[in-house]
């Protein structure tokens, strides 16, 4: 039930009917028209209840007012100036970042930063072509101590290296009955003859018994001598390498038919004969 309900009924029980309080005064005259009792006071009891709800309203607005000042509940936050206080502060410092983030933006720097890259750049590849330079001198310094190296292995191996002196058969060994001074080497005629290891040509002509003849000087006085040579090839003070050619076989002076007569002496040009199959084979050479 609502509050005007409660007020109306109270007051009805609490005032007599209309016809009971009467309609004439007591002095005998009328009473006035107006509005009855019960009405009247119905109606103040309204007004009653308006102002009483109106008080309310306004109790009601002052405890809304105060729930919000203590901040429990509210349509508007307390401190919105705070908050909005805050927001300018934010948006100042956004405004900040923006300008220091403009800044690299600047032509100027922009114009320093690639000027910067240029240089970087320019240096990077300043390195490269040094290090290249550097490879490439490493490289033909490597080379040349290569081909040093081989020189260097060549000449060794020509110092230790020997050779058949013809390419032929053995058809008479080194002493004997008769004292053979050397060994016969037998093939076709004009069949090349080499240098059985490099040296010096110390003689080269004709010499009794032996027809065409040379002598080559070796390391530590050791001579070689080929006999009946066909024809000479080299002359005297000549150098020669192992396995070059001096001559072609044939059959002049003392000889029964075409062969290589062929020596080797220790202690030089006159120095004693030994046998030059021994010899060739402690240097790796076999007939």
């Amino acid at each position: 039930m609502s509050l005007v309900g409660q007020q109306e009924r109270e007051s009805g029980l609490s005032q007599p009917p209309a016809h009971a309080s009467g309609r004439h005064r007591g002095n005998g005259e009328p009473a006035k028209r107006g509005k009855p009792a019960g009405v009247r006071r119905r109606t103040m009891s309204i007004s009653q209840v308006r102002r009483t709800g109106v008080a309310s309203a306004v109790v009601s607005t002052l405890g809304i007012a105060m729930v919000n000042t203590t901040g429990i509940a509210h349509s508007e936050p307390p401190s919105l100036a705070e908050l909005r206080t805050a927001g300018t502060i934010s948006a100042a410092g956004s405004s900040q970042t923006d300008d220091a983030t403009d800044d690299l933006s600047d032509p100027t720097l922009v114009g320093q930063q690639h000027s910067d890259d240029a240089a970087m750049q320019r240096r990077a590849q300043a390195d490269r072509v040094d290090r290249d330079q550097a490879l490439a001198q490493l490289s033909i310094l490597l080379v040349q101590q290569r081909a040093a190296a081989e020189r260097t292995g060549r000449r060794q191996d020509e110092t230790q290296r020997w050779v058949r002196p013809i390419e032929a058969y053995l058809t008479q060994r080194f002493g004997g009955a008769n004292g053979h001074p050397g060994i016969d080497l037998g093939a076709a005629y004009g069949t090349p003859i080499v240098a059985a290891h490099g040296g010096t040509v110390i003689y080269a002509g004709w010499e009794s018994g032996y027809g065409n003849f040379v002598q080559i000087m070796h390391e530590n006085k050791v001579v070689t001598c080929y006999g009946h040579l066909a024809r000479l090839d080299v002359r005297v003070g000549q150098v020669v390498t192992t396995g070059q050619q001096i001559g072609l076989e044939g059959s002049t002076g003392h000889s029964t038919g075409p062969h290589l007569h062929f020596e080797v002496r220790l202690n030089g040009q006159d120095g004693t004969k030994i046998d030059p199959l021994a010899w060739l084979i402690e240097h790796g050479v076999t007939y």
